[in-house]
């Protein structure tokens, strides 16, 4: 279920870094956005590490952190499937949003978007694009937010009519986010 079409995605939006790194909230990071404080890397993955890294090589190093990338995905979607009865019945790119949020902010954050869930459980995707639009992430995140807006949206004329609700609703993160809708 991990598709190439959610590992690019996350690739895209995270980016490679070879060396550990403070992330925008100050945490320390590697590869593609692994928080290792609040999910340090386990025995196998320093293991794997040693095993796959030639220390001359940047690819072998992307190798790796997309290994861990792809373990830490597989982790996102059991907790997605034990915690949102619903999961399993969306459709492939609803899911695809949900597995980026949950790999980003962690699952246990992602929970907490009550709004974006309820909209999703009842097939409303006008509304979980408003609602994943009006968040913090959104403001946080802005590019990434808007796309994952977008795709949850399912075509122009959803989003346009998420974006138009923002706008009346929260115009002060609307102005934040214009630049990316």
């Amino acid at each position: 279920m991990i598709s190439d079409k959610l590992i690019e995605h996350v690739k895209k939006y995270e980016g490679f870094k070879a060396k550990p790194y403070v992330d925008t909230v100050g945490k320390w990071t590697v590869g593609y956005g692994r928080n290792i404080e609040d999910n340090p890397l386990s025995v196998n993955e320093v293991v794997d590490l040693f095993q796959h890294i030639s220390w001359d090589s940047l690819r072998s190093a992307e190798v790796w952190a997309e290994d861990l990338m792809q373990y830490d995905l597989a982790n996102v979607q059991e907790e997605l499937q034990r915690n949102l009865v619903f999961f399993n019945g969306l459709h492939d790119y609803e899911k695809l949003v949900l597995m980026d949020l949950g790999f980003n902010v962690g699952v246990p954050t992602l929970l907490k978007f009550k709004g974006m869930l309820h909209a999703l459980d009842n097939d409303d995707s006008i509304t979980a694009s408003y609602e994943l639009m009006n968040s913090r992430y959104a403001v946080q995140t802005k590019r990434r937010a808007a796309a994952n807006a977008r795709i949850l949206a399912n075509n122009d004329s959803n989003f346009n009519a998420a974006k138009e609700m923002l706008r009346e609703r929260r115009p002060d993160i609307y102005l934040v986010l214009e630049r990316w809708l």
